[in-house]
C-alpha cells in the first residue's frame, strides 16, 4: 500500500491513500448472517443483553476488551504450557484444570463482546466503517489463539498431532476467515461463515468438558485404533474449511453482479496468502533445525501476524472498493526470515524470534495508524463517543 506522507507524530503515518478515504465515505455495511445457531441463539441473546449496556459504553472498547479476553486465554496458556506438551500422554505435570474453566470464560466473553459491539454501535448511533474495520482486523489476529489453545488439550506425541499438522489446521481456520472477506471483495456482500458461531460454542463446550472430566478423556483411539481422536478433530477443521470454500464459490457464482472486472482481478487478493501458506509449510517441513518444534509459539504467532496484516489490507480494499495489495512489508520480512534461516541455520531460532517482534511491531503500527487516520478523516474518536453529543447540538 502506498505511503502518502509522514506526519510529525510517528502514529500519524498515513497508510491510506485518497482513493481509500473516498471509498470509505460511500461505504455501506452489507452482511448476511443466516446460520441457524446465530439466528435462533446468538443474536436473540445479544439483542437481549445489549439493552443492559450503559449508553456510554464505547463499541470499540467492547471490541478491544473482547479480543483481549481471547488473547488473555492464549497468553495464560502459553505461560502454563509454552511448548504445548504438558498434556502429553503420561504427563505428571499437566495443565491445571482451572485453566480450562478460565479458557471457556474467556472464549464466551470474547464471543459475546464481539457479537454485541456492533449492536451497541447501532444502538447509540455510532455506526461507521472505522468500527467494522477495527472489529474484523482484530478478529483476523485471533485465528492463532483459537487454534493453538484448543489443541493444547492433546499435548504432543501418541494422542496428538504433529506440529506441521497443527500448522495445517491453523491454515484451514485462516482460509475460512480470509474467504469470507475475499467473497465480499468480489460480491459486495459478506456472508458470515456458519462455522464461526459453531466453533465458538464448540470451544466453550470442549473447554468446560475438559475442566469437568480432565484432559485424559481425549486420549483415545477411534476406527479400531487406526487413528487417535485428535486426528479426527483435525479432519473436522478441514471439513469446515472445505464447506466454507464451497459456500463461497456458490455465492460468487450466483452473484448478480461481481465487483471485479475479470477473474484475475477477483483472485488477486489470494496470492499473498497462497505465498504465506506455501512458504510456511515448506519452512516447517524442511527447517534445518526443526524450528516449528523448537518454538511453536513464535512460529505460529509470526505466521498469524503476517496473515492478519494481509487480511486487514483485503478488508480495507473491499470496504473502500479499491484494488487489493498483493505485497506488504510484513510478508517481505517473513519470506526474508525463511531465506535467512536456511542460509544461517545455526541462528534459525533467534532469527525467527527477532523477526516475529519486528513483524508484530509493524503490524501494530499499521493498525493503529490506519484507525487514527480514519478517525481524523471522519472527525470521530476511536475510544470515546462524546463527539455524538457535540453532533446532536
Amino acid at each position: 500500500m502506498g505511503y502518502v506522507k509522514q506526519e510529525k507524530h510517528p502514529l500519524e503515518y498515513e497508510y491510506l491513500q485518497p482513493e481509500h478515504l473516498k471509498g470509505f465515505d460511500s461505504y455501506k455495511y452489507n452482511c448476511v448472517d443466516n446460520s441457524p445457531l446465530s439466528v435462533y441463539v446468538s443474536h436473540p441473546f445479544w439483542n437481549w443483553l445489549v439493552v443492559f449496556y450503559p449508553r456510554t459504553w464505547v463499541p470499540n472498547v467492547l471490541t478491544l476488551v473482547g479480543w483481549g479476553f481471547v488473547m488473555a486465554g492464549f497468553f495464560i496458556e502459553a505461560y502454563l504450557d509454552y511448548s504445548i506438551d504438558r498434556n502429553s500422554d503420561g504427563s505428571t505435570n499437566p495443565i491445571p484444570d482451572w485453566f480450562w474453566f478460565a479458557a471457556a470464560a474467556c472464549t464466551f466473553l470474547g464471543h459475546t463482546l464481539d457479537g454485541t459491539d456492533g449492536k451497541q454501535s447501532r444502538r447509540i448511533g455510532a455506526s461507521g466503517p472505522t468500527g467494522e474495520l477495527f472489529d474484523h482486523g482484530l478478529d483476523s489476529w485471533s485465528t492463532v489463539p483459537f487454534t493453538i489453545t484448543i489443541f493444547s488439550i492433546f499435548g504432543r506425541g501418541r494422542f496428538s498431532i504433529s506440529s506441521v499438522e497443527l500448522l495445517c489446521v491453523l491454515i484451514s481456520t485462516q482460509i475460512v476467515f480470509f474467504t469470507t472477506h475475499w467473497e465480499k471483495y468480489n460480491t459486495g456482500i459478506m456472508f458470515l461463515s456458519w462455522a464461526y458461531d459453531v466453533s465458538q460454542f464448540g470451544l466453550v463446550i470442549v473447554y468446560l468438558w475438559t475442566y469437568i472430566v480432565g484432559y485424559q478423556w481425549f486420549h483415545f483411539d477411534v476406527l479400531g485404533g487406526i487413528v487417535n481422536f485428535a486426528f479426527t478433530f483435525e479432519i473436522g477443521f478441514y471439513m469446515c474449511c472445505l464447506m466454507s470454500l464451497i459456500a463461497s464459490a456458490y455465492n460468487v457464482h450466483k452473484a448478480e453482479k461481481l465487483k471485479q472486472p475479470t477473474i484475475l482481478a477477483g483472485i488477486r487478493p489470494a496470492w499473498p496468502v497462497v505465498i504465506l501458506f506455501g512458504s510456511s509449510i515448506y519452512w516447517a517441513v524442511h527447517s534445518p533445525t526443526n524450528v516449528i518444534d523448537a518454538d511453536p509459539r513464535f512460529f505460529f504467532f509470526c505466521m498469524g501476524t503476517v496473515f492478519s496484516n494481509i487480511t486487514c489490507r483485503l478488508i480495507i480494499a473491499q470496504m473502500a472498493s479499491t484494488v487489493c495489495d498483493i505485497y506488504n512489508l510484513t510478508l517481505g520480512i517473513y519470506l526474508s526470515t525463511i531465506a535467512l534461516s536456511f542460509y544461517n541455520p545455526s541462528n534459525e531460532l533467534p532469527i525467527l524470534r527477532v523477526s516475529t517482534l519486528v513483524i508484530t511491531a509493524l503490524h501494530l503500527h499499521y493498525g493503529i495508524c490506519v484507525v487514527r487516520q480514519l478517525c481524523r478523516h471522519f472527525k470521530i474518536y476511536a475510544f470515546d463517543v462524546s463527539y455524538l453529543q457535540n453532533r446532536s447540538k
